[in-house]
């Protein structure tokens, strides 16, 4: 099926399509903002607490990737639960378990617990991302989607943009009431996803079917637009079972960008830490990536669906992670290495909701469910693999530039494989299992 045709355009329901959007994104984004703050915030944990715990920086990486050990034996299970038992309460599930995980580490005492903690937390995560993916798949077309998961993915940024100062302004509570800062950053962090949590089925739609808020017309607009994008990719030769080389190619793809990811999300702090910013700006300047990145998403997301060459998309926005890694390495000064952060941020943000609206385009939507969980939890692998060779190489050569070369390097082969996977001159033609 070709992703060039923008049927959001064609069909006459953009109208329709930005009110889902506006509707449906914020609440999405919140839970998001909450899932990927909790995610990353050992990032300025680390700056305190490795010393307490005695955990260097090889220990550091592996346990900041083990997160993903968890994510990915149990993110397939998790989203086929979400299908059965529906977004609202699966949820909720989610959310309160993540939380409780999150306020146990404030009280580990070793790298060991801590460890188990972070396996867990990932277990508790792993079907909430793939689940909202999946749930966003029923409310609009994948042509049209595009913009709908960069507000989703403006979570990522601004749980930087807004979680850096505040959680440098948490670590300098160190002492109060007997708790170290890093304690508790990790339960004022992981309280709001207990909270928000219970609140989850009572404010989350389980589809258009139950939204009051859509007259019947629409529903059934929004239904014949999926359905009928859903037959010209049957047409084109999407199988309703989950098609084996196109999934494997996407996952290398997504494994290639969670690589870019995660070494901004567990790294950065520590990287800006070693120009010797202290706590009172590093938080500040640990913001300043992310809201570059933040700034740009929604505008290249609408470009991206408007124009609808997904393939020039994620070139381009792979390419500019890539050199901007490689100018935060080779830069030399704190000016260039923010920089060179920032345009990475870009590249490694705006991805993520074009390669999901794309992925989603080339796979059936009876598949879709299966197939976005393989992708994902295959992919986020490179969340593992990325930060605990970052530790090993730190730990060796008591330099940041090359764990930053080599993700670096990790980036352009995804944007090579984008460049494959999404020619418009080669499509794939898919076996299924």
């Amino acid at each position: 099926m070709s992703t060039s045709a923008p049927i959001s355009v064609a069909n006459g329901n953009a109208a329709l399509y930005r009110r889902v959007t506006l509707r449906v994104a914020p609440l999405v984004l919140l839970l998001y903002f909450i899932a990927f703050l909790d995610r990353v915030n050992i990032g300025f944990a680390s700056l305190t607490m490795n010393r307490d715990l005695g955990i260097s920086d090889t220990l550091y990486g592996l346990a900041a990737g083990i997160f993903f050990v968890g994510y990915l034996l149990f993110a397939v299970p998790s989203n086929s639960a979400l299908a059965r038992v529906g977004a609202p309460r699966w949820v909720s599930f989610l959310m309160v378990s993540w939380g409780i995980v999150g306020c146990c580490t404030a009280f580990v005492h070793g790298p060991t617990m801590y460890m188990v903690l972070r396996f867990l937390l990932g277990a508790a995560e792993s079907g909430f991302l793939p689940g909202i993916v999946f749930y966003l798949t029923r409310w609009l077309p994948g042509s049209a989607r595009a913009g709908i998961l960069a507000l989703l993915y403006l979570a990522i940024p601004l749980s930087s943009v807004v979680g850096s100062p505040i959680s440098a302004a948490i670590l300098r509570m160190n002492g109060a009431h007997g708790l170290a800062g890093w304690q508790w950053l990790f339960l004022l962090e992981a309280l709001p996803a207990i909270l928000l949590g219970l609140a989850v089925p009572w404010l989350l739609d389980a589809g258009p079917a139950t939204a009051t808020w859509l007259s019947e017309e629409e529903k059934v607009a929004l239904t014949g637009a999926i359905e009928a994008e859903a037959a010209l990719g049957e047409a084109a030769g999407a199988a309703e079972r989950v098609p084996v080389g196109l999934v494997v190619a996407l996952a290398a793809t997504y494994f290639m960008l969670m690589i870019g990811l995660y070494e901004l999300g567990f790294w950065t702090p520590r990287l800006i830490a070693s120009y010797g910013v202290g706590l009172r700006w590093l938080g500040w300047l640990n913001a300043a990536p992310y809201a570059a990145g933040a700034a740009v998403l929604l505008p290249w997301c609408r470009w991206s669906d408007r124009h609808g060459d997904r393939r020039l998309s994620l070139v381009v926005s792979f390419g500019c992670g890539a050199l901007g890694l490689v100018l935060a390495a080779l830069g030399g000064s704190l000016v260039l290495c923010v920089v060179g952060l920032s345009l990475a941020a870009f590249g490694v943000f705006v991805s993520m909701p074009v390669f999901w609206a794309a992925s989603s385009q080339r796979i059936a939507v009876a598949a879709a469910a299966l197939a976005i969980a393989i992708i994902n939890s295959v992919g986020n692998v490179g969340g593992f693999i990325g930060p605990y060779a970052t530790g090993w190489l730190l730990a060796r050569t008591h330099d940041y530039r090359a764990g930053l070369l080599a993700t670096a390097a990790a980036l352009s082969l995804g944007a090579c494989l984008a460049g494959v996977i999404f020619s418009p001159q080669k499509p794939l033609q898919e076996a299924s299992v």
